[in-house]
């Protein structure tokens, strides 16, 4: 590729917001424009988040156009009127995200920018969903090419009834199988989401579908943990839904009493739901931990740094996923922790970097085990493969992607050029 073409990227969340959906591509916009390309970004106004303060670790590399839904769902103030309104928008836009409308503002402003600009190749990442909507009318409107890229999947996954009904899958499928068909390259998280994604749509050209999961960048080592005292186990988040630490906090409550000189302690920034309290409480466990409020990036992670374990959970219905902060774990060096359902996508990654083990969440002998191998054990720690994680490298695999699509003639041109994937 001789030329360098413009990067339009659709990213609903952008740096400085807090939210974790900012992070993937705040990042890989600065690489994108180390590596030369005109890397412009079409993300939402910036409002304030019930999810902490703006994040200022966040790069901000591109030219960055923002704008806002002209119709905001859900509704806003009082009124029986308005909660019934809700109630039905949330089941009509169910199938897209509540979202939805804001994808017309981001064409409008996305076609007001590349006026301006030599062309290029539209991504756009998800969710939200509305962003997937937006890129795909922005590339046909363009007549540039479109990677559609995943950060969590859309349709193409076993989601419970409960979170999504049979209606709503069938019509969130359709759509998108419409926007893949578009689509001259999809560019997917983990091999496990890749996996899924081509059982749900075997018509995309597999040459076409990439792998290139989050990263990190590399920070100089902080002071580590103590030699000597109570042991601490951090947790960056909240614990979702039918997550629970219980069993951790057994297998925890085990080790400190054979182990007095150094019992063991679990801090997570981010609110425990009420009924996870009372599940601890009637355990009797609540001794072992603590919830603590978000706090800024750069101060969490110097508490990462100083953990002796890092602890990642994930749930039954999300094994496709690596959450994100296992990247920030990564950067912190940290021995990490992963309570996951058997065959979840963690699994395989923290095996083969050499970064952490898993357990299964309610085996607590399993969660023992691992703990005494990395708090107490002797044996020197498992040297960690993770450098392929670096955003730096991240983006050269990513570059993979978009050279497939430059040579396509018109948007949704497909060949199956050999996959090139990141091996986890």
């Amino acid at each position: 590729m001789s030329a360098r073409p413009t990067l339009l990227i659709v990213s609903y969340h952008f740096a400085p917001s807090p939210l974790v959906g900012a992070k993937r591509f705040s990042f890989l916009a600065r690489e994108f424009t180390r590596l030369g390309f005109d890397v412009h970004i079409i993300s939402q106004d910036t409002t304030e988040s019930p999810h902490g303060r703006e994040d200022s670790s966040l790069p901000i590399a591109a030219t960055v156009h923002r704008c806002a839904a002209s119709f905001e769902v859900p509704l806003k103030g009082g009124g029986w009127w308005r909660r019934l309104a809700n109630v039905l928008l949330r089941r009509t836009l169910a199938p897209v995200g509540l979202d939805y409308f804001w994808a017309r503002a981001a064409t409008r402003k996305a076609l007001e920018v590349a006026r301006k600009l030599p062309p290029g190749i539209v991504i756009a990442t998800s969710p939200p969903h509305a962003a997937l909507i937006a890129g795909a009318r922005i590339a046909r409107r363009l007549r540039w090419p479109l990677i559609l890229d995943y950060r969590d999947p859309w349709s193409a996954y076993d989601w419970p009834q409960w979170h999504r009904g049979w209606l709503t899958q069938w019509l969130a499928s359709h759509i998108e199988a419409r926007l893949i068909r578009q689509s001259a390259a999809r560019v997917l998280n983990t091999p496990d989401m890749r996996a899924w994604f081509e059982e749900s749509f075997p018509e995309a050209a597999v040459g076409r579908n990439f792998v290139v999961p989050n990263g990190f960048d590399a920070v100089p080592a902080g002071s580590g943990p103590p030699s000597h005292g109570p042991m601490e186990i951090v947790h960056a988040g909240e614990i979702y839904g039918s997550r629970s630490l219980v069993s951790l906090l057994r297998a925890i409550e085990r080790l400190s009493a054979r182990h007095p000189a150094r019992p063991i302690h679990v801090t997570t920034y981010g609110a425990l739901p009420a009924a996870e309290w009372q599940r601890i409480r009637e355990a009797g466990l609540e001794r072992f931990i603590e919830d603590k409020p978000r706090i800024p990036f750069a101060t969490l992670f110097a508490e990462l740094q100083r953990a002796h374990v890092l602890l990642a959970v994930v749930s039954e219905h999300m094994t496709y996923s690596v959450p994100y902060k296992i990247y920030d774990y990564m950067a912190a060096g940290r021995p990490i922790l992963g309570l996951v359902p058997s065959g979840a996508a963690l699994f395989e990654l923290l095996t083969d970097s050499g970064a952490g083990e898993c357990a299964e969440p309610e085996d607590i002998g399993a969660i023992e085990q691992a703990l005494e191998r990395s708090l107490y054990g002797n044996a020197p720690p498992a040297q960690a493969r993770t450098d392929r994680f670096r955003w730096s490298n991240l983006a050269q695999q990513y570059r993979t992607a978009i050279e497939a699509v430059t040579g396509a003639e018109t948007v949704g041109a497909q060949t199956d050029a050999p996959r090139r994937l990141l091996d986890l």
